[in-house]
């Protein structure tokens, strides 16, 4: 066997008896039984046909060659170390399928422009929208991402794996005659500061009108008023109140996907849009205090 022929296991072994006090201690170092330690050293010596180690009644003693290689195994040790550091800083290829479900005016008011950018850095994911409002797809695997919008301070099922991304602001919109059903005007208004003009906060609540998307849309043909959130209703709808914080928007994962999330969306995109920031760890869905963001 040449020098250049040694694999790194047998160089590690070789360096870890040269260092400990005895085999018994460098087969514990390297979580191994003295018998294997002691087989390992005797089939180095024999593939490169030198006596690496004398054995006294004390134990091993290096001899002469052992000394010799010392340096040059070393040098091997260095370079196994610094490619475990490189391998561990390059970020691993991120390429396939990944089924993304989320609201619709998550997907087309506020989200689209970071789902481009996301794909134009992973340009081999291919991403699959699906648009709902259940968890039941996620926790039978039928979605792999699922951006939910919650009422402020819910947790969604500590089962789930994810991550409350950021808070919504809300604000008054529309105009005539009405309140948009079914609506709670006292709730809505809490904390929100009124123009002197705003002369709608008695006015009767008709209707019913489920979902933001039917609220927006009755807003902009002037059938009443309704609480929109602000990446929803600025776009299109001059505000009425000023706005207050609403419900959060939670980024929730199947656990072979956590990695893929922790780096997927742009949240300084998401607090001009939508809020303040509210930074967690990545893991299981209830809330936990602030930590680094990946």
């Amino acid at each position: 066997m040449n020098l250049g022929d040694v694999p790194w296991d047998d160089v590690r072994f070789f360096l870890a008896t040269l260092r400990a006090p005895s085999l018994r201690q460098a087969a514990e170092d390297l979580g191994v039984s003295h018998p294997t330690a002691s087989r390992r050293v005797r089939a180095l010596e024999e593939g490169l046909g030198l006596q690496l180690f004398e054995r006294r009644a004390d134990g091993l003693h290096p001899t002469a060659e052992a000394m010799e290689l010392a340096a040059a195994a070393e040098e091997v040790e260095r370079a196994m170390f610094a490619l475990q550091r490189v391998a561990k800083s390059v970020e691993p290829a991120i390429r396939g399928p990944v089924h993304l479900t989320m609201t619709q005016p998550l997907a087309t008011d506020l989200l689209m422009p970071d789902l481009h950018a996301f794909s134009l850095r992973y340009p081999e994911l291919e991403l699959h929208l699906q648009i709902n409002t259940e968890l039941s797809n996620l926790a039978a695997r039928e979605a792999d991402v699922a951006i939910r919008g919650m009422a402020a301070g819910r947790s969604p099922d500590p089962d789930l794996m994810g991550r409350r991304a950021v808070s919504t602001s809300w604000a008054v919109y529309g105009s005539g005659a009405c309140w948009l059903g079914p609506e709670d005007r006292r709730a809505m208004f809490e904390g929100a500061i009124l123009s002197d003009e705003a002369d709608f906060f008695d006015l009767p609540v008709r209707g019913t009108y489920p979902g933001i998307s039917l609220k927006r849309a009755a807003c902009l043909a002037g059938v009443g008023y309704a609480r929109l959130p602000c990446f929803y209703g600025d776009p299109v709808l001059p505000r009425r109140s000023s706005p207050v914080q609403g419900g959060d928007i939670w980024v929730l994962v199947t656990p072979n996907c956590g990695e893929i999330c922790g780096c997927a969306w742009s949240e300084t995109s998401w607090s001009m849009r939508c809020g303040v920031i509210n930074p967690g760890s990545w893991g299981r869905s209830r809330v936990t205090p602030p930590g680094p963001k990946r």
